[in-house]
């Protein structure tokens, strides 16, 4: 009997760790997500005060929740065309100009 309480504790273990390790996946995507969503919005107000300077038409910004949870959720995918499209990961309108 004694054998099975083991077994048990060591799935409920195997479990725990599973957990964690989920845990420390969730954590590290969107803490990336954070940062992505920090360095494109600095990029994008950068490249927006520039095209103000010059006269240029600026469009209005998205509500800043609805920004940050779609940059936070899909960043891997933002950032990955932006790199394949532009060269970099943060993409502004003054970066497809170049």
């Amino acid at each position: 009997m004694s054998g099975q309480g083991t077994s048990v504790l060591s799935r409920v273990s195997l479990n725990h760790k599973h957990l964690w390790f989920t845990v420390a996946l969730v954590f590290l995507y969107v803490g990336g997500g954070v940062v992505f969503h920090v360095g494109w919005t600095h990029a994008l107000d950068t490249c927006r005060a520039v095209r103000i300077a010059r006269g240029e038409f600026v469009e209005p910004e998205w509500s800043p929740v609805v920004a940050f949870v779609f940059n936070v959720s899909f960043w891997p995918v933002y950032a990955a065309a932006n790199g394949y499209h532009n060269g970099t990961p943060f993409a502004t309108p003054c970066t497809h100009l170049r």
